[in-house]
């Protein structure tokens, strides 16, 4: 339940509240359940904040601070925030559903549960984030950042992205079908039991990735980076690994039925019993 007093200074407007926050550090935040439709809060200082199933659909939120604040379960759809800090922000079950959030950071934000779908995530901060069974269909993460992100079980089918960074991301039984990953750099990721049927991870840079279980069928692999990665017992089933470096890899286990390795390097590949090493 909203603090009243909080609330009414809030819709004084966003000067009137920053200086109220000012001369109040210690003032009760509490705007849970709040209705901030189409709310003005440009700027606002609402680091730490109780907004938990707040109402905030279409509310403009950009260059807001909401560094720590409590955003479970609300509700942000179409809203800008554009540029907000949401450093450390719990997002558990919030609906982002096409919100604008470029050059948002997002960095250790728990986003577990959220709708994301049609939002914009390009070039965003969200390393050491957790998207754990979040929902990101056709989300445009291009060139954003996910280092050490848990995206576990997340669902990122047809995903863009294109130039991402997910060094030493957790995207165990995540769904990446069809995703374009182009030129990703996955360095030490976990891909292991994920779906990445119909995935372009051309040029990709997944040394030391792990894709144990993993379902691969028709994925694209062309002149990716497979340094030491782990295949084993994934489905490599009509993978184009055409001029990958696969040395060190293991397929142990592997099912490439019709993949294409024309031009891969296989120095030290651990191939599957009865593969022919080119």
């Amino acid at each position: 339940m909203a603090n009243e007093e909080s609330l009414a200074k809030l819709r004084e407007g966003v000067e009137a509240w920053n200086q109220w926050r000012a001369e109040n550090p210690d003032a009760d935040l509490d705007l849970s359940g709040a209705n901030l439709s189409n709310s003005s809060l440009k700027a606002a200082n609402l680091a730490g904040a109780n907004l938990s199933r707040a109402n905030c659909i279409g509310a403009t939120l950009s260059a807001a601070d909401l560094t720590g604040a409590d955003l479970t379960r609300a509700d942000l759809s179409g809203a800008d925030v554009n540029g907000a800090n949401l450093t450390a922000a719990n997002l558990e079950g919030t609906n982002l559903l096409g919100a604008d959030l470029a050059a948002t950071t997002l960095k250790q934000a728990i986003l577990s549960g959220a709708n994301l779908n049609r939002s914009d995530l390009s070039g965003v901060d969200l390393s050491e984030c957790t998207l754990s069974k979040a929902s990101l269909i056709g989300v445009d993460l291009s060139r954003a950042n996910l280092s050490r992100a848990n995206l576990s079980g997340a669902n990122l089918k047809r995903a863009e992205l294109q130039r991402a960074t997910l060094t030493q991301a957790n995207c165990t039984a995540a769904n990446l079908s069809d995703a374009r990953m182009m030129n990703a750099t996955c360095t030490d990721a976990c891909f292991n039991e994920a779906d990445l049927r119909g995935a372009r991870l051309n040029r990709a840079t997944l040394t030391q990735a792990r894709f144990v279980d993993a379902n691969l069928k028709e994925a694209n692999l062309l002149g990716a980076d497979l340094t030491k990665a782990d295949f084993t017992s994934a489905l490599l089933n009509g993978v184009n690994f055409s001029g990958a470096d696969l040395t060190g890899a293991d397929l142990t286990n592997a099912d490439i039925e019709d993949a294409v390795l024309e031009g891969a390097t296989l120095d030290a590949t651990t191939m599957p019993d009865g593969a022919v090493q080119a």
